[in-house]
């Protein structure tokens, strides 16, 4: 496979600050392939096929479709009977310079990777190789569960599975924010683009409202384990920038009052097992990383009002059971089972009253997007989405957008319509996948429990060392390193090279609380992570003060053109004055309405779209004139 996905994605990028809607991000690919191959007769499947081959993006037709549409507007590309034909000398956009800078971030990342790999369980052999890895990396990163999306990802099919790549590139990814600060922000430019090129999957989104003032995002219980941090930092983090996200983008986030009940309830069970070495649930583990007792985590469990307000979540009572608005709970817990493998029985019955609560909310209602949809639970759980968009596929209330959506789908949704406005987004999103790649499957610690356990029984390890490796922290992470996640990696030397690397690891822990070695590089770290977050929210406050300022200048310009139009409306009826100050408006107002009919006549524009346009020019120009001004330097590039 060659880089010229990945090329790509850095190119999208790199374009984001150009203004437009998410066609224009596409706009420079499709003019260089008719610049580039000047095809006699241009279709949107010609087009489309010439984007995989040059610059290996799969777009789907429709998409290109609409772009070749907005193209003849202005360049000569004329049609007849059903196709395009050039008609004279397009320009070139020029994508030769930007595929020169993208390509200096993927060659570093490429290369970055091959020379990581070198250090884990199974070295990458080549330049293509490590460009296959990456791409199946960037695949996760795709939205679903949305009927108006074709398709999951930009990124072309992968053949093979490639369960053990994604995690070398998530291990790949923490090394390069801890160490190589650089390469990772070149890294992240590819998730960025990736995350743009979703967009282009689904030309609908274009015609979406900015915001999501009528929605209610409803989260489940995994996702608020994850905001009070009982699973760690990094997630805690996602799911608190994608919350500040939604809010500034003007929805709500609640909780239901059964999932804060369930909530209590996994905490309490978590603090009854910390001290059982045969527990290896995720807030366990956490707790045990970060040295948390029991008695923390029952203190937790009385604070957990306060710290959802403080989370700015509301809790909701579920609605009661409406009869003509239920599902038909069989057969959704049919469809979980194939789905969802569930090791807690009540966990089943919470999704499905999740479930059914959010179609009581849609009642007499069909959404054709979520931002018309009322309520949505979000979920971190890809498969609990998958099932319900499956039920959902049998009633009309849900057929456009499913009940349940990911919580990545909902952030790069929210992010697109704002990504000048949330910077920080993408970069906590890759580190919350990363991490969480990095833990062992619930099939594999089962595989990893009975082999220990049959050791033991042999005598190839002490009863001690048989505990350590049932409770240690450390443990998950060795066994990630020697395996990737490979079951058929598991072997009796790799449990045995794990217990070695614990307790050298252990000692060398204890060796560094002495030294001041540790304290320094936390410290150079904690320095870069400031200086990174401190920009990101500067140009976070500039994005929504310029936002602010477009909608109070489209909401001056719309309402003057209004008080013509009415003006003219007035005039056109025969009223006339003798103030010239008055004549001037009416015949002003009757020239605007004049204009403004037959620009609806040529484009068919209505006032509340060319509103929303000007908000949009106006934002643009504010914010590139505000950066301008006052020399903030918001470049990514690696060399800044």
């Amino acid at each position: 496979m060659s880089t010229a996905t990945l090329t790509s994605l850095a190119m999208l990028k790199i374009n984001i600050d150009s203004g437009g809607d998410y066609l224009d991000y596409l706009r420079p690919f499709v003019l260089q392939v008719l610049v580039d191959q000047r095809p006699e007769h241009v279709t949107d499947q010609i087009i489309k096929d010439w984007i995989l081959r040059q610059f290996g993006l799969d777009i789907p037709q429709k998409t290109v479709q609409i772009v070749l549409r907005r193209l003849s507007r202005s360049c000569p590309l004329k049609k007849e009977q059903g196709v395009y034909r050039i008609t004279g000398d397009l320009p070139d956009p020029g994508l030769a310079i930007k595929k020169s800078e993208a390509e200096r971030h993927i060659n570093a990342v490429t290369l970055g990777l091959l020379k990581f790999s070198n250090t884990s369980a199974k070295p990458i052999s080549s330049t293509d190789n490590a460009v296959v890895a990456m791409s199946a990396f960037l695949a996760k990163f795709g939205i679903s569960c949305l009927r108006a999306y074709l398709r999951g990802t930009a990124i072309p099919d992968l053949e093979g599975k490639h369960d053990t790549d994604i995690v070398l590139v998530s291990k790949y990814v923490i090394h390069l924010q801890q160490a190589e600060p650089e390469r990772f922000k070149s890294f992240l430019i590819m998730v960025q683009g990736h995350m743009l090129a979703n967009a282009l999957l689904c030309p609908d989104l274009q015609n979406v409202q900015g915001n999501y003032k009528t929605t209610t995002f409803y989260l489940d219980t995994p996702l608020l384990v994850q905001r009070l941090g009982f699973e760690g930092s990094p997630k805690k983090d996602a799911v608190k920038e994608l919350i500040r996200l939604l809010q500034q983008l003007e929805g709500r986030v609640a909780t239901f009052s059964h999932s804060r009940k369930e909530l209590e309830n996994v905490v309490r069970g978590a603090a009854g097992r910390i001290n059982s070495y045969n527990s290896r649930g995720a807030i366990v583990m956490e707790a045990r990383r970060r040295g948390t007792t029991r008695s923390d985590l029952l203190l937790l469990v009385e604070q957990i009002d306060d710290k959802l307000m403080e989370a700015k979540i509301e809790v909701k009572e579920t609605p009661r059971y409406i009869k003509d608005f239920q599902i038909d709970e069989t057969m959704f817990e049919q469809i979980l089972s194939d789905e969802v493998s569930y090791y807690n029985p009540h966990a089943r019955e919470y999704d499905i009253n999740s479930v059914r609560s959010i179609y009581v909310l849609r009642k007499n209602t069909q959404p054709s997007s979520v931002e018309k949809s009322r309520a949505v639970l979000v979920t971190s759980n890809s498969a609990f989405s998958q099932a319900a968009w499956n039920y959902g596929q049998k009633y009309e209330v849900s057929r456009e957008v499913s009940s349940v959506i990911t919580d990545f789908s909902l952030a790069n949704m929210a992010w697109l319509k704002a990504p000048m406005g949330a910077p920080a987004l993408p970069r906590i999103g890759l580190l919350a996948f990363s991490y969480a790649a990095l833990q062992p499957s619930m099939g594999f610690l089962n595989k990893f429990l009975t082999e220990i356990d049959r050791l033991k029984e042999r005598g190839g390890i002490t009863e001690r060392n048989h505990q350590l490796l049932r409770s240690s922290a450390l443990v998950n992470d060795e066994l990630m390193n020697l395996t990737l996640g490979e079951e058929t990696a598991l072997t009796e030397e790799t449990i045995t090279e794990t217990l070695g690397r614990v307790s050298n690891e252990i000692k060398k822990e204890e060796i560094e609380k002495t030294t001041a070695e540790k304290a320094a590089r936390q410290r150079v770290q904690d320095e870069l992570d400031a200086h990174i977050i401190q920009k990101e929210k500067v140009q976070e406050r500039i994005y929504w003060l310029c936002h602010r300022g477009a909608k109070i200048a489209a909401c001056v310009v719309t309402t003057t053109v209004i008080f013509l139009l009415i003006a003219g409306t007035v005039f056109g009826f025969g009223f006339q004055s003798t103030q010239p100050s008055i004549r001037c408006i009416l015949t002003l107002g009757s020239v605007t309405l004049g204009l403004l009919g037959l620009v609806n006549l040529l484009f068919g524009p209505t006032l509340k779209s060319i509103h929303q346009g000007m908000q949009k020019r106006f934002g643009t120009w504010f914010f590139k004139w505000m950066v301008a001004t006052i020399g903030v330097d918001l470049s990514e590039s690696s060399d800044d």
